[in-house]
């Protein structure tokens, strides 16, 4: 933090850092008692309250009948939503039946929760979670979390700096003293498969080159758009570029995505420039936006939007 305060002051403020946080803490969770909604199917209505001592908790109703559950943990930095999870009294992990959107600043069904069966007012709380699927949604947003040890610490939660380049002890000890040091790792200078690879860990693995099936299924199945990192290694900008497009191209890692078209237009335009034109694109179309045409943005869960991250020239009716 001494060496690079500036960075560390802005990745903190980041979507990645802020991906877990415990959910009395999130006031999009903790102020939702004013949100009631039906379960269609069991008919159960679904309600979240606060007790006095500022736990939060997940409610469900039918006639005389009541379940409920505490809402433990809130994943996701309400960019796009904040799903809320916690166990029974069994102990058994539950992913809410309701998840806070931003695009319509309230609750609404957690995205697949119709998918599942749900007859009794307590299977209208939500999913239950099997082990692997709460080592994989703890795994992907905290950083130095024990698999071993059933739930991360406080500090543990959000993707901070060790997450991506790892532990940092021996790298600050070096710096204090003057001595090098190539303890810590730099993904920025990673080749781009294996950078993407990396980022994929959690934002969707990457099919390898000779993994025709894995890569139809990316190709055909529009739900992929969710994944970056599967549908950028698709680009004939990431396989032709010589080794000139990966992760980092576009995304500084310790802030949020960029939202100015200038940023965003720079890398494609640092290839695709005609030559001796003056408004600097080879487009046709237009002249900037590059990604509003090319990386169109797809609805493909509840209230989310999702920039489709395979580059490409969009046919009418292609998705």
């Amino acid at each position: 933090m001494a060496c690079h305060a500036d960075i560390y002051r802005e990745q903190e403020q980041s979507n990645h850092a802020r991906s877990l946080h415990p959910a009395r803490e999130m006031p999009q969770i903790s102020a939702g008692t004013q949100s009631e909604k039906v379960d269609p199917v069991s008919q159960a209505r679904l309600t979240i309250e606060r007790n006095g001592e500022g736990r939060v908790y997940l409610r469900s109703r039918r006639g005389e009948e009541s379940a409920s559950i505490t809402l433990d943990w809130a994943f996701g930095s309400g960019l796009k939503g904040i799903t809320a999870v916690g166990r029974n009294d069994a102990g058994t992990f539950i992913e809410s039946s309701l998840t806070w959107y931003a695009s319509v600043a309230s609750f609404d069904l957690t995205t697949g929760a119709t998918q599942y069966e749900r007859r009794t007012v307590e299977d209208s709380l939500g999913r239950r979670l099997s082990e692997r699927e709460v080592g994989e949604c703890f795994g992907c947003h905290t950083t130095g979390y024990d698999k071993q040890r059933e739930t991360p610490a406080r500090k543990e939660m959000g993707v901070r700096c060790e997450r991506c380049h790892g532990p940092g002890a021996e790298h600050i000890s070096a710096a204090a003293s003057g001595s090098a040091s190539d303890s810590i790792f730099h993904p920025g200078k990673l080749e781009p498969f294996a950078q993407v690879q990396m980022c994929g860990a959690c934002h969707g693995p990457p099919p390898q080159d000779n993994d025709f099936d894995a890569i139809r299924y990316v190709e055909t199945t529009l739900k992929t758009v969710r994944f970056p990192s599967q549908r950028l290694v698709l680009s004939r900008c990431f396989n032709e570029s010589m080794a000139g497009l990966k992760c980092t191209t576009c995304h500084d890692p310790h802030t949020n995505a960029a939202a100015e078209r200038e940023t965003r237009d720079r890398p494609c335009l640092s290839c695709h420039v005609r030559e001796g034109a003056n408004e600097g694109s080879s487009c046709p179309v237009a002249a900037d936006d590059c990604a509003s045409c090319h990386m169109p943005r797809e609805r493909v869960m509840s209230h989310s939007l999702f920039t489709d991250h395979w580059i490409r020239v969009m046919r009418s009716g292609q998705n």
